[in-house]
């Protein structure tokens, strides 16, 4: 624990921590002296020199940001020497300084030109400069403008994109008084600027500002900041929103509060007006004879609730299904999850986890007895190894990212990485693995027997916390014993002096986390790939500590908090499985229906409810919020299969892939409208506020199955609001027991959280196990070859995968223009030695085709990111729907799709 000394600033006595930073203890304790430059996430530059102040003993006027509290130090932050020096510099750069403004940005410069009356021309010393030295604006950027008129020199931009970012995009050209910001080695718009908007937060002077609504905002006129979680990736980041005149119009990251700490990226920053789309979903469809009209919510819900019903009498309860959403809230789920097994009365609900993480989920329950990251996003700031397999997280997470970035840059921690697929962190690695598609298994088995054979392991962690402990671990050793370095390069085409020297960085590791991805879980041996991770960190020791375990980052805002609320057709909510009598018992309770009238045996999953549409025993669906003529496997197949429903309802925010073969579309929400919680990728419940009406007729996903429930004769409960809702999950899921909607007012809770007095779990597994023993499982798996392989005809393997720029299937992020500036067009990866061996040419239209469909025509981008035979493409874009391509070929335990793997052709597109 940190010494606490005291001091004195202005007579006033403090307390604070040794070492302390002066400014930052002096602004903790209510003494705000005068400052520009710093900042507390970033390190001292003392460059505007307006917060000096005078120390005993110390001569001069000391900048206190560059000064560490030390015990009985007295210091005087307000005189009039201090205070005349301050109006003196403020006078000085003002001189420099366009001061016109539109009230669109805040402007600490020119509060603190006012406070010191130098807004009143008389009091200034210096006369007004900066026209002549002619400096220039930046309007490149599709985010941001930048008028270095009103820029100080103060470095934060500059420090925010190193230090906090890690990108280290911005800089200074010129030098002296002439010198100003310049992104890469021009400006913004030719950089590698990705758009995070880091930068803008934390301009203290208005030389940076998005352009988005920019000439709509006026920060004078009844602006409304509402705090709430991003709808985008898993991280779960803290934003606030500016809303005026019942409109977002501009997003910050929140201050000093998790996972984000004010950071984020482009999306949260900039992908929001998508909420104000004119395309939105504002009335309930009904389709008659072939075309959508317009109805009321009464003759909408009437017409489900009575086809639903009439399903369930004339083919049994087992005939209907639904698809929950990882996009609404956990008490969306929790009811859509209570309607499908109290009113439709099965277990047939799933939703997006059985394409992404279902295996890691899968192998983690199995091997850990939980299936959730282990330990805390803001965790890898602190490691010394990541291994991060199959996980492009600088564009899929790049909040977390920016913490293994610090790891990196500012402690010196080596990142491993396992992908198929150069991605943007393998600039910062220590080692990138290139494993062949599909061959994960043989390496990480390579990796297992380099760790044995050179005595890496940690016997006391596998005799006390393994399973069989020795014994166990003989068998892992046997199964291995075969992968020597050669065998695996022959396999996966990895030297072997590079998996020699991964293993022993992980395992001589003193705090290594594991960040694995959907590289690694969207495969027919995905629960293999993620027992071989679980087997080398349990036999090494790494988990059972803070700092040390497997993180796999969600993709999607709420792809935990779904699966936590018991939308799954293997577990209820806390995981705990449905064939479970006592907990069976429990809910009925709850729910105050019959024991009997719970369905005790799994569910169909994902593919299965596809399947069983197709073959004709599940006739009625209801999807929420999900998309599946563009993220299911094998489209062609999903197609016929939707097509032969009896009855289908979609609930969404906008037109998607999916609702022209509805029956009725149902107007929903979007997060900005609503009220709930999320749950992110480190188990951390988080609210989502409310900041802007609905349009139209549109209503929140919950309010929309309680009426549903309510006309198929079922009431799924009296709930007068969210929290109602939340405190019922809290009493059907032991992980939230303790959770309330009074105590995430402030800051996220991590489950599990058993009591009201428990703060939540920042790191699983510290003394045991989730299992029925307490004890972690190893499952030694031997490699097997993919299904599909290149042939003659299929020569390329096809990778899918996601990019920075859009979201999912696109219904969000590409109604926003400030994403869609920086990426719009779908495109096909290939290497240029294949690209040379077809005759193809950067930006040529091909057609791309597998056993299963094609796509055309899509452009081709010839790199060195992808290894030759490889190709790779996003599949966000619905013109280029990626999935016509993949199989539905299933992971035997996950149920997951092999999204990674599809062998595929390439040829001239000729339309």
């Amino acid at each position: 624990m940190t010494k606490q000394i005291s001091l004195t600033i202005d007579n006033k006595k403090i307390t604070a921590p040794e070492g302390a930073n002066l400014l930052q203890v002096a602004s903790e304790n209510n003494i705000a002296i005068p400052h520009l430059c710093y900042h507390k996430k970033l390190s001292p530059t003392g460059a505007c020199r307006l917060c000096i102040v005078k120390i005993e003993n110390q001569r001069g006027l000391i900048a206190s940001c560059t000064v560490q509290v030390s015990d009985g130090m007295k210091v005087t932050a307000f005189d009039g020497e201090l205070e005349e020096a301050r109006k003196y510099l403020l006078d000085w750069l003002l001189s420099e300084h366009d001061e016109s403004h539109d009230n669109s940005y805040d402007d600490a410069f020119r509060e603190l030109v006012h406070r010191y009356g130098l807004d009143k021309k008389e009091n200034r010393l210096f006369p007004s400069i900066y026209k002549e030295l002619g400096y220039p604006t930046d309007e490149s950027s599709p985010v941001l403008s930048y008028d270095a008129a009103k820029c100080i020199k103060c470095f934060r931009c500059i420090k925010g994109c190193d230090e906090v970012q890690g990108k280290n995009v911005l800089s200074f050209t010129n030098r002296g008084i002439i010198s100003y910001i310049i992104g890469g080695f021009d400006n913004w718009g030719e950089s590698e600027c990705d758009g995070c908007g880091e930068c803008i937060q934390l301009c203290p002077t208005g030389a940076i500002v998005e352009k988005p609504h920019r000439s709509a905002i006026n920060l004078l006129n009844g602006i409304q900041k509402v705090r709430t979680t991003c709808p985008y990736c898993g991280v779960g980041c803290q934003l606030e929103l500016f809303v005026q005149d019942g409109k977002i119009v501009r997003s910050n990251g929140v201050e000093g509060v998790s996972p984000n700490d004010g950071r984020l990226c482009v999306k949260g920053r900039f992908g929001y007006d998508y909420v104000h789309s004119p395309e939105r979903l504002t009335k309930p469809l009904i389709k008659k004879g072939g075309k959508f009209v317009e109805s009321s919510w009464d003759e909408a819900l009437d017409l489900v609730a009575r086809k639903f019903s009439e399903i369930k009498e004339k083919y049994g309860r087992k005939a209907l299904a639904g698809y929950a959403s990882a996009k609404t809230t956990n008490e969306d789920n929790y009811l859509f999850m209570k309607l499908v097994r109290k009113v439709f009365g099965n277990n047939n609900v799933d939703y997006c986890t059985r394409l992404c993480h279902a295996s890691t989920v899968t192998a983690m329950l199995r091997s850990l007895g939980d299936g959730a990251g282990s330990n805390s996003i803001e965790d890898y700031a602190g490691s010394d190894c990541i291994l991060v397999t199959g996980n492009n997280m600088i564009e899929t997470h790049p909040v977390t990212a920016t913490f293994v970035k610090y790891a990196v840059q500012r402690k010196g921690a080596k990142v491993i990485i396992i992908d198929p697929k150069w991605t943007p962190l393998v600039k910062d690695a220590h080692i990138w693995l290139q494993p062949k598609l599909g061959t994960d298994v043989a390496l990480l088995n390579g990796m297992l027997r380099v760790i044995i054979s050179e005595d890496l392991i940690d016997r006391e962690f596998i005799t006390k916390r393994v399973d069989g402990g020795l014994q166990a671990f003989e068998r892992l050793k046997a199964l291995t014993g075969k992968y020597t370095p050669e065998y695996v390069k022959a396999i996966t085409g990895v030297p072997a002096h590079l998996m020699t020297e991964a293993a022993r960085v992980y395992a001589r590791a003193g705090s290594p986390l594991i960040a694995t991805g959907m590289g690694y879980s969207q495969q027919v041996t995905g629960t293999h790939n993620v027992f071989c991770l679980i087997n080398m960190m349990l036999i090494t020791g790494q988990v059972g500590r803070r700092g040390a375990g497997l993180n796999p980052p969600r993709g999607q805002n709420n792809v935990q908090g779904v699966s936590d609320v018991g939308a799954s057709p293997f577990t209820y909510p806390g995981y705990i499985p449905v064939e479970d009598e006592e907990n069976l018992r429990h809910i009925a309770r709850i729910w105050d229906v019959p024991f009997e009238s719970l369905d005790s045996k799994k569910g169909l999953s994902t593919i299965e409810i596809m399947q069983a549409a197709y073959e004709g025993s599940v006739k009625g669906m209801y999807i929420m919020g999900e998309n599946p003529m563009l993220t299911d496997p094998n489209l062609n197949h999903t197609e016929e299969a939707i097509k032969r429903l009896d009855f289908l309802v979609v609930q969404d925010i906008f037109h998607t892939d999916t609702t022209p073969f509805a029956d009725v579309i149902l107007p929903a929400t979007a997060f900005a409208e609503s009220e709930g919680t999320y749950v992110n990728s480190d188990r951390r419940v988080l609210r989502v506020r409310k900041a802007v009406d609905p349009p139209g007729q549109a209503r929140q996903d919950w309010e929309i199955i309680t009426e549903i429930a309510r006309r198929m004769g079922s009431p799924l409960g009296n709930y007068r609001n969210e929290s109602d809702i939340w405190d019922e999950i809290a009493r059907t899921a032991p992980i939230f027991a303790g959770i309330s909607y009074d105590r995430l007012k402030d800051q996220g809770i991590q489950w599990p959280c058993p009591d009201k007095d428990h703060p939540g779990t920042d790191t699983l597994f510290l003394e045991q196990f989730n299992t029925p023993n307490g004890l972690g499982k190893l499952h030694p798996v031997d490699y097997a070859e993919q299904n599909e392989q290149a042939d003659e005809t299929y020569p390329f393997i096809l990778n899918t995968g996601r990019i920075l720029y859009q979201y999912h299937s696109s219904t969000m992020s590409r109604r926003n223009k400030a994403l869609t500036d920086f990426a719009n067009q779908a495109y096909v990866l290939m290497n240029p030695g294949d690209a040379e061996r077809h005759g193809f040419t950067q930006g040529q239209k091909l057609r791309i085709a597998s056993r299963r469909g094609l796509i055309e025509p899509i452009a081709v981008k010839i790199s060195n990111e992808v290894l030759p035979g490889e190709l790779f493409m996003p599949f966000h874009y619905p013109e280029a729907p990626v999935n016509r391509l993949t199989r539905d070929e299933m992971d035997p335990y996950s149920k997951i799709a092999p999204f990674k793997l599809s062998a595929v052709n390439a040829s001239p597109y000729k339309g």
